[in-house]
């Protein structure tokens, strides 16, 4: 075994590639777009603005050409339609975690909320008025419940919102109430 990419103690048999070569390219090129050893974990954490527009550019890079040669294909237009729908029905996910982890929703501005539940509601009637497709009532009825489920958590947690120390922050540290670490994520 041996440790490769210095931030954390990733190790990889030689065994694994048929030279030794082979070997040395994969681990310089995986050292130089994930330096710390670990995707998923860093994938976010962008260290300059140069890194994520290089990544940016290369989504758009590929995405244009798999788009321009399925084109045609009726299948892949309808599932790209879909991740997008889905992408838009879950924006918000994030806050709805945040809020059950913290166990409070200090910080979240109910209004904002109730907008998000009103835009869903008319969008969701354009849909039946018009006869839009299946895929974007479902993402309707998504985001309506996702709306639903954050404006209930006001209700369960509003002992916990007028606290001055939230129980739970991404850091696992407490803050106090005049933290922006309750601000929407949306």
């Amino acid at each position: 075994m041996i440790t490769f990419c210095g931030g954390k103690s990733e190790a990889v048999e030689v065994a694994h590639f048929s030279e030794k070569n082979e070997f040395q390219k994969n681990v310089r090129f995986y050292c130089v777009f994930f330096p710390e050893g670990d995707f998923f974990n860093a994938f976010w954490a962008w260290h300059d603005l140069a890194s994520f527009i290089i990544a940016l550019l290369l989504f758009t890079i590929f995405w244009s050409l798999a788009t321009w040669i399925f084109f045609n294909q009726k299948i892949y237009i309808e599932a790209i339609g879909m991740c997008a729908l889905l992408t838009e029905a879950t924006l918000g996910v994030p806050q709805l975690l945040r809020n059950f982890q913290r166990k409070s929703t200090q910080g979240m501005s109910i209004p904002m909320v109730l907008a998000w539940l009103a835009g869903d509601l008319a969008k969701t009637g354009y849909f039946v008025a018009t006869g839009s497709p299946l895929q974007f009532w479902i993402c309707a009825i998504l985001q309506i419940s996702i709306d639903i489920f954050i404006l209930g958590q006001v209700f369960v947690y509003r002992k916990n919102t007028a606290a001055g120390e939230l129980p739970y922050t991404g850091n696992n540290q407490t803050t106090t109430s005049d933290s922006s670490e309750g601000a929407i994520i949306d």
